[in-house]
């Protein structure tokens, strides 16, 4: 029996190393986990029903029933729709609620699964550009487990409007593996394709269209034997394609008529870099800056303070390590932020609320993944003693498992009762129901066609 148990004990010793020596050996398990974990965390998503207090999903669902012939359609891609009070241009945002309400009908459980599954095929795609810009194979996977339950990513995930931030990140980062795919050496058809899904991500929300900024970062960060001519060249030739969105887009709402309706929101410049680089400089300072100013010197006594002064120092600390290992890397997760968060604050599309800092925490993920990967080489290659390998595995792995749980528990989700789930969500408003007969309808495609005055 002892011999037995010493023989199982070494074969699990030597599962881990092999394992992490050889990842492609999980190359068919960790999607399939990965939607899996996805699919657990957010499943008390899907029983939000319509977004309340707010009544953006009563809005979408209700327009996407009710107008859905073809000129509608062409004409969302033609000069954009009426929202609100506000003309917007991401007709493929509003094609594919069209598509959730064709298949699922007005029940909101189906619109939420999409924008959890969309949530997947982000994390993925993220931890595939990571690996195709040359990161270890781990700590990609262990930043796409990041970005999945990464906390600023709770409304695009659960809110149904978040629909345009989670399907413009997706279709960008299909864009940029294609890219980054012909960097290393593909054929031209994914130059191509980086051009065609970069076009789409800015037909699903704006930020899209800074896509080429982050390429032509990754064109001078990641390792290729592509000439200069010929990766600049790549960059502006897919930053040409955009040309007519760009204009198409001002058509639709001049930007210095947005500008003047939306005034007591937009931020002067200064005030957009100073937020970013409080944000480079913490993993998440939105809650530390917002618990500051509501606490004051009280925060001292928060009982928040901890974790937050933990999460901080542990950043820094993996940050340290990136600069001494993987600058190219740390390079290229510091300008996804940047390129994606200024427009968050400042320009034409973006007042700062929660829903938008989706795209650009992508990027923080990306680097608190890779850290968290590095800090754990750095432990495995210094903490070897004989007879102890299953030891320090083990902790290592309960390191990595407390880092993702302390996220999870930080997404405002509530487990939805059995009766609710039966039922597939909370009963919608009777209002919801009469807008579908076409009454009682708040806001109409057929409204004036100019922005109102400001």
């Amino acid at each position: 029996m002892g011999q037995h148990s010493v023989s199982l004990v070494k074969r699990i010793e030597g599962f881990f190393p092999r394992l992490l020596a050889d990842p492609e050996r999980a190359r068919r398990l960790y999607p399939a986990l990965l939607l899996l974990f996805t699919l657990i965390v957010w499943f008390p998503a899907l029983f939000a029903g319509l977004d309340q207090p707010s009544q953006d999903a009563f809005y979408h669902i209700t327009h996407a029933a009710l107008h859905h012939t073809p000129e509608d359609v062409t004409s969302w891609f033609v000069r954009g729709y009426w929202a609100y009070t506000h003309y917007e241009y991401r007709p493929l945002t509003r094609l594919s609620l069209l598509a959730d309400y064709l298949i699922w009908g007005p029940r909101p459980l189906g619109f939420h699964l999409t924008n959890v599954l969309l949530h997947f095929a982000c994390v993925f795609l993220l931890g595939a550009v990571m690996v195709r810009a040359g990161s270890p194979v781990w700590a990609a996977r262990l930043a796409g487990a990041v970005a999945a339950v990464f906390p600023p990513g709770q409304m695009a995930v659960s809110w149904m409007n978040g629909r345009q931030d989670v399907l413009c990140a997706a279709l960008l980062l299909a864009g940029v593996l294609f890219f980054v795919n012909w960097l290393v050496g593909r054929s031209w058809p994914h130059l191509l394709a980086a051009a065609v899904f970069t076009l789409l991500s800015a037909l699903a929300k704006e930020p899209g269209a800074a896509a080429p900024l982050f390429m032509l970062a990754a064109a001078f960060l990641v390792p290729t034997r592509r000439r200069l001519w010929q990766r600049i060249g790549a960059t502006a030739l897919i930053a040409a394609l955009l040309i007519p969105y760009v204009w198409l887009r001002l058509r639709a709402w001049p930007l210095d008529q947005y500008a003047q309706q939306n005034a007591n929101q937009l931020r002067p410049l200064n005030t957009a870099l100073r937020w970013f680089v409080s944000d480079l400089l913490a993993p998440r300072p939105y809650d530390l800056a917002t618990t500051w100013r509501r606490q004051g010197l009280y925060l001292l006594f928060s009982r928040d303070l901890l974790s937050l002064l933990i999460e901080q120092l542990a950043f820094w600390a993996a940050l340290i390590v990136l600069l001494a290992r993987q600058r190219r890397l740390l390079g290229l997760g510091v300008i996804w932020k940047l390129v994606f968060f200024l427009p968050v604050y400042n320009l034409y599309w973006n007042p700062a609320f929660t829903h938008y800092r989706y795209l650009p925490h992508l990027g923080t993920a990306w680097l608190v993944g890779l850290a968290a990967w590095e800090l754990t080489r750095y432990a495995a290659t210094n903490l070897r003693r004989p007879g102890r390998a299953l030891i320090r595995e083990a902790l290592i792995a309960a390191a990595l498992l407390i880092l993702i749980a302390h996220y999870v528990v930080q997404l405002p989700l509530r487990w939805p009762t059995w009766s609710v789930i039966a039922q597939g969500g909370p009963e919608p408003h009777p209002s919801f129901c009469r807008a579908l007969d076409g009454h009682d309808v708040p806001f109409r495609l057929d409204e004036p066609r100019q922005p109102p005055e400001p």
